[in-house]
């Protein structure tokens, strides 16, 4: 093949060699250069759709007020020079392939006297030569209905400019940039049905992909074999999204670890390494950053973090040609779907990766994927399997703990049952500072890290939520007063110990049940009110009333 384009070359040059040997151009008068100026806006116009009908349109009229051998090597230059981002080598070889067809159309046209047979023998020779000429250099080149259809439209005007003896040569460069702009028209207007015609039966064909889908969710029985069905719905996610490999993840909160559900693409070893290696639960917020987020999901670049490897799936089939391009999928990209249930609660996510198509995910491809996320909580709910992990209170997304209004029904529960506990409500010192000076990221990485030191640093038997945008709220079940303080000054001493840009700090409010009120809301308003005194006082501190 290279041996070919090499002797293609060759031949090119020999040809122009001679060609331009034998017609011994004299030099340009006034004419010859407007007409390369005409033929190098009519290049520049025709960049990404330079044809015979480029050729035409601007010989064509030359020919008609003169007589100089100048034409080839003008329309050559005028190729060369054309405006736009063109490389050497394509430009030289796109000035030669119209310089020889030029040239060659010219000389066998000339053998005909009669004015009419001299323009359709040029015509046709043009079309001919400049289709081989484009076929030795490896570029498609065939001749369209509307194609043929300008070509005997700039003859035919030809023919009768000619017939009315020669009209001012203003008349016919008003005529045939006309007729250029007329067909660059039709070719927008057909590239844009050609799309229209695309999207239209992607859109019918994903309707009918996700008809099905909703078909196999609405029809699994609470006591079916799920995991089967998942891996129905995963080989459904795969064609219906273009994805090579589909991970279903679920967020086992008992347990505090993220289960591998179901699979597509990825080989049964593979598959069952990741399952016996669940990553935490607090995995998944590593992906769920602001700056990644794309519609309501989360698309992670190549090098963007550092992931554990026996988290990470190990592909097969994933290299593609196309990585060098900017906006091709790079190996290491990572596309995360997050399933939510109505209330908007975390209960999984789809991880997919090597689009057959090889581009990074557009908006629209985004969206599509989340609706059948959607899809994948309904069969999650259905099954007996998941039932009791996905239908949970709802959760924070960012920290993975219960939200304020989880917290505070958790709470009344808890003033129901009449058992002594406390309640303290913790709060970052000078956030908005932070965030004003060192950016949201390093105030989401303090929020995540106080979260972490929460799920770690109380028992089992604790509540932890976010209660607010910089505030944690804590229950914590069967404690004295003094044991409730001795618990809150050690989780104060270890949010000290979070290293980070910034040194962190954090004030606290203590509120006591049954000593501050027999319901949530009075027990909350003395835990405020600590909080606030404790804030006042100067930071760092925790206080109880």
């Amino acid at each position: 093949m290279v041996l070919l384009r090499k002797l293609s070359w060759l031949m090119l040059i020999i040809i122009s060699i001679t060609i331009g040997f034998y017609y011994k151009p004299g030099l340009p008068d006034t004419v010859d250069i407007v007409f390369t100026i005409y033929v190098l806006l009519v290049a520049s116009l025709f960049s990404n759709n330079l044809n015979s009908i480029v050729i035409l349109s601007t010989v064509l009229p030359y020919t008609l007020y003169t007589q100089s051998t100048l034409a080839p090597f003008l329309v050559g230059l005028g190729v060369l020079l054309q405006i736009g981002k063109i490389g050497l080598k394509r430009r030289i070889s796109q000035a030669l392939v119209f310089f020889a067809t030029t040239a060659i159309s010219i000389l066998i046209a000339s053998i005909f006297v009669d004015l009419y047979l001299h323009l359709a023998i040029f015509s046709l020779m043009t079309i001919l030569i400049y289709m081989f000429l484009s076929y030795l250099f490896g570029e498609q080149s065939h001749i369209t209905f509307d194609e043929i259809i300008y070509i005997l439209f700039f003859v035919l005007i030809t023919a009768i400019i000619a017939g009315l003896r020669m009209p001012p040569p203003s008349f016919a460069l008003s005529i045939y940039p006309v007729g250029l702009w007329m067909y660059l028209r039709i070719l927008s207007f057909k590239k844009t049905l050609k799309i229209y015609k695309s999207q239209h039966e992607r859109f019918q064909q994903f309707r009918e992909k996700l008809a099905a889908l909703i078909e196999l969710t609405n029809t699994v029985s609470q006591k079916s074999t799920v995991h089967q069905s998942l891996s129905m719905v995963a080989e459904a996610v795969s064609q219906i999204s273009g994805y090579r490999y589909v991970l279903i993840n679920i967020l086992d909160r008992e347990n505090g670890k993220i289960f591998r559900a179901a699979h597509y693409g990825l080989s049964q070893s593979e598959f069952e390494r990741l399952k016996s290696n669940p990553p935490p639960i607090e995995y998944i917020s590593k992906f769920m950053q602001e700056r990644f987020k794309i519609s309501n999901s989360y698309f992670v670049p190549q090098g963007a973090l550092e992931l554990p490897a026996e988290y990470v799936a190990t592909l097969l089939n994933s290299h593609s040609d196309l990585f060098n391009e900017p906006d091709a999928w790079k190996p290491d990209d990572m596309l995360i779907v997050p399933v939510y249930s109505p209330n908007q609660d975390l209960v999984g996510y789809i991880s997919v990766d090597a689009p057959i198509h090889g581009k990074r995910p557009s908006v629209e491809d985004v969206q599509i994927m989340e609706l059948i996320a959607s899809q994948v909580y309904k069969l999650l709910e259905r099954s007996e399997t998941y039932q009791n992990i996905v239908v949970r209170q709802p959760y924070d997304q960012h920290t993975l703990l219960l939200t304020h209004s989880a917290f505070l029904g958790v709470l009344e529960s808890e003033c129901q049952k009449g058992q002594p506990f406390a309640v303290a409500i913790i709060d970052i010192d000078d956030l908005t500072k932070i965030n004003s000076q060192y950016g949201h990221e390093t105030g989401d990485r303090i929020i995540e890290k106080i979260a972490e030191v929460l799920k770690n640093k109380t028992r089992k038997s604790d509540v932890a939520a976010r209660y607010g945008g910089e505030e944690f709220a804590i229950i914590l079940r069967n404690v004295s007063k003094s044991k409730a303080i001795e618990i809150i000054d050690r989780i104060l001493d270890e949010i000290r110990k979070i290293q980070d840009t910034v040194n962190v700090t954090a004030s606290a409010g203590i509120g006591i049940f049954p000593d501050h009120g027999s319901d949530y809301r009075s027990i909350m308003k003395y835990a405020l009110k600590a909080l606030e005194i404790a804030k006042k006082s100067g930071k760092d501190r925790f206080m109880v009333l």
